[in-house]
C-alpha cells in the first residue's frame, strides 16, 4: 500500500503542475494550449503512478520491465494515440504510432539503463 500511495503523490504532483499550466493557458484563451497541458498531465500522472514498479524488491527486473512495458501501453500510448498530437486515420497511421511509441520507450530505456550504470560505478569509485 505504501508504494501505491508513494506512485500517486508523484502522479498527483504532476498533473497539478501541469494543471497549473492548464489554467495559465485558459486565462490567456488558448483552447489547444489547455488541451495539450491537460494531456501532457495526464502523461505525467501515469508516469509518476507507475514510477514505483521499479522499488518493488520482490519482482526480477525482467517482470518489471514487463509490468512497465504493459501499463506503458494501457495508460500512456491511449493518450498519445487520442490527444491528437499524431495524425491517426488509418490503421497503418495506428501502426507507425505503435512503432513510434515502443521505439521511443526502447530508447529512453537504453539510456536511462546506461545513466543508470554510470551513476552505479561513479558512487562506488
Amino acid at each position: 500500500m505504501s508504494l501505491l500511495k508513494t506512485g500517486l503523490v508523484r502522479g498527483v504532483k504532476w498533473f497539478m503542475l501541469f494543471g497549473l499550466l492548464a489554467t495559465y493557458q485558459w486565462w490567456n484563451e488558448n483552447v489547444e494550449g489547455v488541451h495539450n497541458m491537460l494531456v501532457y498531465g495526464g502523461m505525467a500522472f501515469f508516469l509518476g503512478l507507475t514510477s514505483v514498479i521499479y522499488e518493488v524488491r520482490r519482482w526480477s527486473f525482467p517482470k518489471q520491465i514487463l509490468i512497465h512495458w504493459i501499463t506503458m501501453h494501457v495508460t500512456i500510448l491511449p493518450l498519445v494515440i487520442f490527444s491528437g498530437f499524431l495524425l491517426v486515420t488509418s490503421l497503418q497511421d495506428a501502426l507507425s504510432v505503435y512503432f513510434k511509441f515502443n521505439l521511443s520507450g526502447l530508447i529512453l530505456f537504453t539510456l536511462s539503463r546506461m545513466l543508470l550504470k554510470v551513476r552505479q560505478q561513479i558512487k562506488t569509485s
